[in-house]
């Protein structure tokens, strides 16, 4: 699979090294039903650089809102928690993917067909901005 390419938007003290280490691939969207006010998304995020790195938010165009998740399962009981920083450690790839983290977008503000994209925006501790689409795709077996 082949990286997305980026458009990088430095806040003031952030260094362009800084961005460049984080590199966001795979992003797409699960096509959902008509009405439906909650779709995920799902991606990889890695950072290439030698210092840890925090996701502290995300946005996106066409949702009236988009917050960081987490899924998980305990005693049988599944359950889904949003989370204020994710952090990825240097040299590490932390996969947005069902039953883990991902990002929730709430209240599309129309419907999705297949092939449309959604901008996501992702804001690092650092300053760092990053923006990528994520295609609306069908889900198969290997997502």
């Amino acid at each position: 699979m082949k990286p997305y390419l980026v458009t990088l938007t430095l806040a003031l003290g952030a260094t362009a090294a800084s961005a460049e280490e984080m590199q966001i691939e795979g992003a797409y969207v699960p096509i959902a039903p008509p009405g439906v006010i909650a779709h995920a998304a799902y991606l990889a995020l890695e950072n290439t650089g030698d210092t840890t790195r925090s996701l502290i938010g995300v946005s996106a165009n066409g949702y009236g809102m988009a917050h960081l998740h987490q899924s998980a399962e305990s005693d049988g009981v599944a359950t889904m928690s949003m989370i204020h920083q994710l952090d990825i450690a240097p040299r590490q790839t932390v996969k947005l993917q069902p039953g883990g983290f991902h990002i929730m977008l709430m209240r599309p503000n129309g419907p999705t067909a297949i092939g449309d994209t959604v901008p996501l925006t992702f804001t690092f501790a650092n300053g760092a901005v990053i923006n990528v689409d994520a295609t609306i795709r069908h889900c198969d077996a290997g997502s």
